[in-house]
């Protein structure tokens, strides 16, 4: 087994173990004419209607049922199945029709392609153990003059934590990549503050705005906007100085040039 594929199968099991307890928002959210998408992510992605949408990285498919919602044609795709079972059950109480598939999104099969949109959500881009190929094989999966869209943590947060008033310390590596566990409980999955991190081994990256970016143009995609964004409870503590840094950033980039 490679490396990645280690990687992925204890990340997998990882998943997994904490998927039963994640639900995401109820379908009376969505009833109710509530959207996972934000408005910077809409403007950015403009009218859906009609076009073929992948979500990678899906968990329970918030985000995809937001899509299909608006019309899109959705694919969505994750590594737990616990997760996917949830997202279908409630795609099926909406009436809202995603295809959920059970896929590790370093390894799309062949036919998962032919997308006018790729989409990858907070907390998705930081369990890709290899940046470059991912890049590459998203540009594969894109028609021409499709968008690739991420949606992410800032790397900056995912190494600074609040120590006090308006102090922080650095608690990550932003150069250093790949990580075990979490030094700062805050910035793992919300869901084991409550029940505790799964007895599994797994890892996570830090992939930095320069090592995206360059992944995304080495890919031969052309990159369209980068947008970085405060969110003052990512901070807890800090108040108002946490609107003078960085909590998440939404990057956009377009398939005008064929994949390198």
């Amino acid at each position: 087994m490679s490396v990645v594929s280690e990687v992925v199968s204890q990340n997998r099991e990882y998943w997994e173990r904490l998927a039963p307890h994640r639900h995401g928002e109820p379908v009376e959210f969505f009833v109710n004419g509530g959207s996972a998408l934000t408005d910077d992510e809409l403007a950015a992605i403009g009218d859906l209607r009609g076009r073929r949408v992948l979500q990678l990285a899906c968990s329970v498919g918030d985000e995809a049922l937001s899509f299909a919602q608006r019309g899109a044609d959705v694919t969505a795709v994750d590594i737990a199945p616990s997760h996917l079972a949830t997202g279908r059950a409630k795609a099926e109480a909406l009436g809202v029709d995603v295809t959920f598939v059970l896929q590790d999104m370093m390894t799309l099969d062949s036919e998962i392609t032919g997308f006018d949109v790729i989409y990858i959500s907070w907390g998705g881009l930081c369990w890709v153990p290899t940046l470059t190929e991912w890049t590459r094989l998203v540009a594969d999966r894109l028609n021409p003059g499709g968008l690739l869209v991420i949606s992410e943590h800032h790397p900056l947060w995912e190494i600074l934590t609040v120590r006090g008033d308006n102090v922080l310390s650095v608690s990550g590596d932003y150069f250093g990549s790949d990580r075990d566990g979490y030094t700062d409980p805050l910035k793992a999955p919300e869901i084991t503050r409550t029940l505790g991190t799964p007895d599994v081994p797994h890892r996570s990256f830090v992939w930095s705005i320069s090592s995206v970016v360059t992944a995304v143009l080495t890919a031969g995609l052309t990159l369209r906007s980068l947008q970085e964004s405060p969110v003052t409870e990512m901070y807890p503590g800090l108040g108002e100085q946490a609107m003078s840094i960085p909590a998440t950033y939404l990057l956009t980039a377009s398939a005008d040039q064929a994949p390198v």
